[in-house]
This record gives C-alpha cells, structure tokens and sequence, in this order.
C-alpha cells in the first residue's frame, strides 16, 4: 500500500509543509469534536486531552513527546472499546495529534 505523499511531511519526503500539517490537525480536531457528544456514552478523558494536546501543538505550546503520548493514549482508548463508533472516533482523535517530530518557529 502506497501512501499518499501529499499527507505526509516535507521531512519525511513528502509535500506537507507545517503550515497545512497545523489546518488538517485543526480540521481533524473539529471534525472529532463534533461527534464526541454523539457518543451513547461518557467521552474517555484521554479523547479530550488528545484534543487539547493537539491545538496546543499546533501553537507550539506542547512538545512532541507530549502529543506523542496523548495520540498514544487515545488509540489505548480505542483498543479498550467494544462499541465501532467509538473505537472510530477514539481512532480519530489519536490521529489528529501529531505524532512527529517538528520544528515549529513562531
């Protein structure tokens, strides 16, 4: 299976560059957001914390160990879940966390 090189990162030989690599992390955060109150049960806290990691990734204020662990944490979530919806959207919010290793200047 051949990735899709517009998604993945200029430094990893892709064509992503920081500025769009920030919207979709914006976009995916929203998206998740969106449906979290959907969910027939309480939102995992770690789910939120993705979340939040995730933006505050975005601005620079968390570092990539951190985002790291809080992508990490919602995919544990995800395998701890029985029910497809929520392990799709524990999924999803793993995967709006970066996961990778940036240089971010503002």
């Amino acid at each position: 299976m051949m990735r899709d090189k517009r998604f993945i990162a200029v430094h990893r030989g892709g064509s992503l560059k920081i500025k769009q690599h920030i919207q979709l992390i914006n976009w995916a955060c929203n998206c998740v957001e969106n449906v979290l109150p959907l969910l027939s049960e309480k939102p995992d806290e770690r789910l939120k914390n993705a979340l939040s990691i995730a933006k505050e990734w975005a601005t620079g204020k968390a570092s990539t160990g951190n985002a790291r662990k809080a992508s990490l944490n919602a995919i544990a979530v995800a395998n701890e879940s029985s029910n497809s919806i929520a392990i799709a959207v524990a999924r999803a919010a793993g995967h709006a966390v970066p996961r990778h290793i940036w240089l971010i200047i503002h």
